[in-house]
């Protein structure tokens, strides 16, 4: 509205001008060296006017000119970033689907519209992995490291093309680069931790967890405390094969309190620490959170020479106080019982077994008990033969792969990973039954036969 009053004024202003030069012609007299002009009012403002527009003109298209590539090469920019966005989304389409030629095409127009961008050379990589371009992909990976902005990025690669090939020590190069441009990344220190375990440096191992422990969001994971429990508990080992028993203890005590449920840790200060009220504590603690076998055999183990009565007498002081109702406590002591021939006080604990939690372990033991207190060699068959219908004892299970095993150890025979055994109750439905039954058989056929 402004813009049209301020139009309207000045025709009016120009209409005005017109028309008092119309009435008021005048003349104009020009004298320039030997020639003298003479004109009128009217007609040298028309000139001036005409020279006005000329000369606007001349400098809208001198400016046109000198300003027009830059605004060209804007557009032809912005079509060329356009492509190479719309090749790029194709391509990350293309690589998310597995079309590896598709995805080749679309990173090979992704390089030409954005060379050297960041995502073009992220999905270059990306599509020569997906052909199996493993040289092309090193090359990409390179290139990215090369650049402050995509050398994380880069490094994130070569860690993954490293551990492909097999070589850990560059990968663990890699991992320790990234971890120093970004300090305190969870999936770099759990790289990092995965790969030093890998080459069994335990030490190294250990200061890598202590540095995720001290990370707020990792602090309070069992998962990392069981981890470092593992970790110390196997330079307590390490300590003790070196004959530095101190220092042994000292490993297995820091894997103790990181977690007390870990058995292996519990059982080495048993068999290790010096008699008192610390070893009785961990004693008690152990059978309250963790009830097991290997705990009962190295309470035991702890006087030598000791008569049954004796030791069943000490078990039941412990084991009934800490976990009363526990089935490895009635196992213990019903064991413990045979072994001091109170027959009837072992039958009272395998009959409460047999009512609720027994297993191919209770009926053997309820075997033996008919074999040593009864000479029955009839109903101890009786009870091997009810045993294979039994679920299987408790055990150390791989997560992995299911490997079973008597024995913790931190690599899986098997498959070989890592701190992947857990102690847990068996089922016979999802056990090997053939195995089970082979060694019930075994028992069932080297017993006696009473012939009456």
């Amino acid at each position: 509205m402004i813009r049209a009053v301020y139009l309207f004024v000045l025709i009016a202003l120009l209409a005005f001008a017109g028309v008092w030069l119309a009435e008021n012609p005048g003349g104009v007299s020009v004298r320039w060296g030997g020639y003298v002009v003479e004109t009128s009012m009217v007609f040298l403002a028309a000139a001036a006017l005409i020279v006005a527009l000329v000369l606007t003109v001349l400098f809208l298209i001198v400016r046109w000119v000198r300003q027009s590539p830059g605004k060209l090469g804007a557009v032809f920019f912005a079509r060329r970033r356009s492509k190479g966005y719309e090749a790029l989304s194709n391509g990350m389409v293309a690589i998310a689907a597995g079309d590896a030629e598709e995805a080749r095409k679309a990173a090979v127009l992704t390089e030409k519209h954005l060379k050297g961008e960041p995502l073009a050379l992220l999905m270059a990589a990306q599509a020569a992995e997906l052909n199996n371009d493993d040289r092309a992909a090193q090359i990409y990976y390179d290139r990215m490291t090369a650049r402050p902005d995509t050398e994380f990025l880069g490094l994130r690669g070569l860690i993954a093309r490293a551990k492909a090939d097999g070589d850990l020590t560059k990968a663990l190069e890699h991992t320790r680069r990234a971890d120093q441009l970004k300090p305190g990344t969870e999936w770099v220190q759990r790289e990092m931790l995965e790969l030093i375990l890998e080459k069994g440096d335990f030490e190294d191992a250990s200061v890598v967890v202590g540095k995720m422990m001290r990370n707020k969001k990792l602090a309070k994971s069992d998962a990392l405390k069981h981890l470092k429990a593992v970790i110390s508990f196997l330079l307590a080992e390490k300590a003790q094969k070196e004959g530095h028993l101190e220092a042994a203890l000292r490993h297995a005590n820091m894997a103790y309190q990181a977690d007390s449920t870990f058995i292996p840790a519990g059982v080495f200060l048993l068999k290790h620490m010096a008699p008192g009220r610390g070893r009785d504590k961990i004693l008690s603690t152990l059978w309250k959170e963790m009830p097991h076998p290997e705990v009962a055999a190295a309470a035991k183990s702890l006087v030598l020479a000791e008569d049954p009565k004796d030791w069943l007498a000490r078990a039941k002081k412990f084991m009934q106080i800490s976990n009363p109702d526990h089935r490895e406590t009635k196992m213990a002591l019903a064991s413990a019982a045979l072994a001091a021939r109170e027959y009837g006080e072992a039958r009272e604990y395998l009959n409460a077994l047999d009512k609720d939690g027994a297993t191919v372990g209770t009926y053997r033991l309820l075997a033996e008990l008919e074999e040593v207190a009864n000479a029955d060699a009839v109903a101890a068959r009786n009870w091997i033969l009810k045993s294979t219908e039994a679920d299987p004892d408790p055990a150390w299970v791989c997560g992995s792969c299911g490997s079973i095993s008597s024995k913790w150890s931190a690599r899986c025979p098997s498959c070989h990973s890592f701190d992947r055994f857990e102690w847990r109750q068996l089922n016979r439905h999802t056990e090997d039954p053939d195995l089970i039954e082979a060694e019930v058989v075994e028992e069932v056929q080297a017993l006696p036969v009473e012939v009456k």
